[in-house]
């Protein structure tokens, strides 16, 4: 209730909460009453900071992988595959953790929404996580005329590979490795057949891996590279997931 004092309103009407300040009447709107979190709101809440935090460190690792060429919703794209994953773990809420839920959900997510890899690369590679704790990754022949798209001016490629080593329930990254396969593309052969590749895993502490691949567009003068990649044209993917059981 408010009460007119000397021509000023004293009090509150509503959610407004009208005083008088150096002769002036202050109408301010009035504090909320503050919701109080059920404890399934609290345990909903604990398994989207397991997430949250999750994708922070997906981002940060692999910046080599999206070169911070990644469109301005990466991140909100990344969580939603995220919480994709922890729903398939049968723990309850609150307790939902990427170790345990369907970590395969991450392959094909495209750190720029509208540069698909596959739109620029016309093939895919075989990934494997061997018995050895080794991952295997099998380029299939291709043409590097052909099969890879080619910007105008481009005469070098780069494909990268990535593959990081995590632990999320420690947050923290074990270790990574990183491959290049350079392709120039003013060679005579344009056939290409590259070696299987092995990487290992068997690191302790190791959880999760992930292998991120990028394709790096340069015009080549003599020795020296110029990329050609910007935010509208980075194919830049996670094309291999996988859980490592202790």
């Amino acid at each position: 209730m408010a009460i007119l004092e000397n021509g000023n309103l004293k009090g509150l009407v509503g959610n407004l909460v009208f005083r008088k300040s150096n002769e002036k009447t202050i109408v301010q709107t009035s504090p909320g009453c503050k919701t109080k979190q059920t404890k399934p709101t609290k345990a909903a809440s604990i398994d989207f900071g397991h997430v949250s935090t999750a994708g922070s460190h997906i981002r940060h690792i692999m910046g080599e992988i999206h070169l911070n060429m990644h469109d301005g919703k990466m991140h909100n794209r990344l969580i939603n595959h995220l919480t994709r994953v922890t729903r398939s773990n049968r723990a309850p809420v609150g307790e939902k953790k990427i170790h345990g839920g369907k970590i395969d959900r991450l392959i094909n997510f495209q750190f720029v929404e509208k540069c698909h890899m596959h739109d620029y690369m016309h093939f895919d590679p075989e990934i494997k996580l061997l018995d050895t704790n080794q991952i295997a990754v099998k380029f299939p022949m291709f043409d590097m005329q052909k099969d890879i798209y080619r910007p105008k001016y481009c005469n070098f490629i780069k494909i990268t590979l990535m593959i990081v080593i995590l632990n999320f329930d420690k947050q923290q990254y074990v270790y990574w490795h990183k491959h290049q396969i350079p392709l120039d593309l003013k060679a005579a052969s344009k056939d290409i057949e590259p070696e299987e590749l092995l990487f290992n895993v068997n690191y302790a502490d190791t959880e999760t891996v992930l292998i991120g691949m990028n394709i790096e567009y340069y015009e080549r003068f003599g020795e020296h590279l110029s990329l050609m990649n910007n935010k509208s044209l980075h194919p830049a993917a996670i094309i291999g997931a996988f859980t490592i059981d202790p």
